[in-house]
Parts: C-alpha cells; structure tokens; sequence
C-alpha cells in the first residue's frame, strides 16, 4: 500500500470530523464522510435518482466516456431533474472539502449519477485529472494538449513521485445514495496513488492492488482527482446508486455545460453563488460576455450587440 511516508496510519474511516477528513485526503487522497445525506432527504433523493434512471434507459443510452460497460448507467445533468439533487450543491461538508483541495473560486463541473446495475463489470482503474499532462523538461518531446486521451501511457506504479507531479485541478464527491459494498460495484482506490504523478495501466481486472470504499446509504467519499480509482463489478442482484459532483478549478473546462444546458427555470431558481459555482461569472477575466466585472455573466440574449450611430446625430 502506497503512503506518504513510513507510518502506520489506518485507512480513512466515515467520519465527520473536518480535520480527520482534509488529512485522510492529503495522506490517502480521499476520505469518507458519515451522514452526509440527512436520513430525512435520503429516501427523496433515493426515489427521484431511482425513478429518473429507469424513464432514462427506456429513452436513450448514454454512455460516461469513462465507462463504457453497457450495463453501467450514467444519468447526466442531475441538476435539472431534481430540487433535491440541487440541494447537494449546498451541503456544507463536501463543499468545504472541495474549497479545501481546489480554493474559494472552484467551480462545479458535473452533478452525475454513475449507477451499478447486477451484471456491470470491472470499472478501468483511472484518474479523473487525466487531461491534466505533467510537468515535463525542456528535453522532452512536447504534446499537444488536445492529443491527450484517457488511458495514455499506464503505469503499474503507484508509489510516490520523486519528480514534480501535476498540481490538483479537480476533486471529487461522491454520495452513496445506497450501500456500497465489494460485492455490489462500490468503488475501489490505490490509496496514496495522487502522488504518483502517474496514470494507472486501464487493464482489466485491475493489474495493481486496490482497496473498497464501503459505506452505508448517505455516507460520501471525496478524493483528489488523480487519485487512481475505479467502480467495482456488481455481481448482487441489486443496483448500486452513486452520484458524483466533481469541481475543477475556474480556469478549467468542466464536463457539464451548465452556461449551455441549465434549464431556464432551474436557473431562476438559483442565487448568484450557486450560478457562480457553476460557471455563470467571470475568473480573472476569463468567461465574460462583455463585461468581466458581471457578478453573473449575461445569457446570450442579454449580451451587448452591434451598436450603431444615429444617422441623424449632429455630435
């Protein structure tokens, strides 16, 4: 097992405890979180995200690029489905675990259910940080950023760089809306593997050792982008619901595209620090249109057309 030095530490427990949680992720990079879903709004977001999934797969079958497997379901753009997937934007814990890895301008880069059904196979172990190159000297031959794909150049070692590695860009939550467990598809980690500065061999089964991350219906696991992980086969009868929201920092293009798809009443819904988390402000000037100092950036129809002078005008 992969640590950041030669102590004995106990991997991360449900806890809800804020220090435990930031140095189980520095040390491990990921932690759990006890009751992160109040047990009075489990049992709605259990049914809605239930319901939701089952009208979906009779509709269309899309599929996450990060998991292929035709009986995996992802379920994408939660937030307009659902007030109570709205609600997990503001639940205090998991965003101050985000603000905690990327800082106070994170913004949310996709609230999607990624479920389980009996039958789903091995996940590819991964990085959700996987765009991300690392830092390479001046010798090295240089790579386009827009030729980097998933799965580029795996490794079988996890242990801790001795080199420079790419900063955090991207974090993750990730509720158990019900039980995780090894048999049902919960998620399956390299602990310590953010440090490797490296991205895991995709084989499967998973060439390298990996630990469950169980838990109970409510409990969450937050953990660093690149920390090497993967869902777990589902050889129960029973479907394994989780839902991810995943941050990046400002300047980064996030996987849902909320400026585009938010539906307009769930919009309306929402106050400025919510829309700004989700990409409707400006970052240092990056994202405006037309004017950088918008507290929420215009809609397109609201955006500053041609302007011209008045024929007539003297002045």
């Amino acid at each position: 097992m992969n640590k950041p030095d030669n102590t004995d530490r106990p991997l991360p427990q449900p806890t809800s405890d804020a220090q435990v949680m930031r140095d189980d992720m520095d040390f491990f990079g990921y932690c759990l979180v006890e009751n992160a879903i109040r047990s009075d709004e489990l049992n709605y977001l259990q049914d809605r995200l239930i319901e939701q999934a089952e009208m979906e797969r009779k509709v269309h079958n899309h599929k996450n690029p990060a998991n292929m497997d035709p009986v995996n379901q992802w379920v994408g753009m939660l937030l307009n489905k659902g007030e109570e997937f709205v609600q997990l934007m503001r639940n205090p814990t998991c965003m101050s675990l985000l603000t905690y890895l990327l800082g106070d301008q994170f913004i949310i880069s996709c609230v999607d259910a990624q479920i389980q059904h009996p039958g789903a196979t091995d996940m590819p172990l991964h990085t959700d940080q996987w765009w991300m190159s690392p830092p390479v000297s001046v010798d090295q031959i240089r790579k386009q950023p827009s030729e980097l794909a998933r799965g580029q150049n795996g490794s079988l070692d996890s242990e801790i760089s001795s080199d420079t590695i790419s900063n955090i860009a991207e974090a993750n939550v990730m509720w158990m809306v019900t039980d995780f467990t090894e048999e049902n598809g919960g998620t399956r980690v390299v602990p310590g593997s953010h440090l490797s500065g490296r991205q895991p061999d995709p084989s499967i089964p998973h060439p390298v050792a990996t630990v469950a991350v169980t838990g109970s219906a409510g409990s969450a696991i937050a953990f660093d982008g690149r920390l090497w992980h993967g869902a777990a086969a589902n050889k129960t009868s029973q479907s394994r619901f989780g839902i991810t929201m995943a941050g990046c920092g400002p300047q980064f293009r996030p996987i849902e595209n909320y400026t585009r798809g938010l539906r307009p009443e769930v919009f309306e819904r929402l106050d400025s620090i919510l829309l700004g988390k989700l990409g409707f402000r400006s970052w240092s000037g990056y994202g405006h249109t037309g004017n950088p100092g918008e507290e929420v950036i215009s809609l397109g129809e609201n955006s500053l057309g041609p302007l011209y002078r008045d024929k007539n005008s003297t002045s």
